[in-house]
């Protein structure tokens, strides 16, 4: 009388990998209709959040520095340091391109 054991088994494995197909279709169905429309309005916050951070911490480095917010020399420094940072990230994206 033949095992049964082999037959089992391959039931088994089919029905794992069957479930793992469903899965993997599942969740690439799911990126494609939930996430990936989301990502460029998500980048564009992130990048406006980021903004914000820089222009606050200029602020505080400028007073810090003992330019008082209102004047000219404040507006000055806040400039200086907006440029400077736009040089550090163009730079670090060339860096990044080799």
């Amino acid at each position: 009388m033949p095992s049964k054991t082999p037959t089992v088994i391959q039931r088994i494995y089919d029905d794992v990998n069957a479930a793992l197909w469903t899965l993997l279709i599942t969740g690439v169905l799911y990126f494609l209709t939930m996430v990936l429309p989301q990502l460029p309005a998500r980048q564009a916050e992130a990048d406006r959040l980021h903004e914000q951070t820089d222009a606050a911490e200029n602020v505080r480095y400028c007073e810090k520095w003992g330019m008082p917010a209102g004047t000219q020399r404040h507006l000055q420094c806040t400039l200086d340091l907006q440029q400077l940072r736009a040089k550090i990230a163009h730079e670090a994206e060339d860096q990044l391109s080799f």
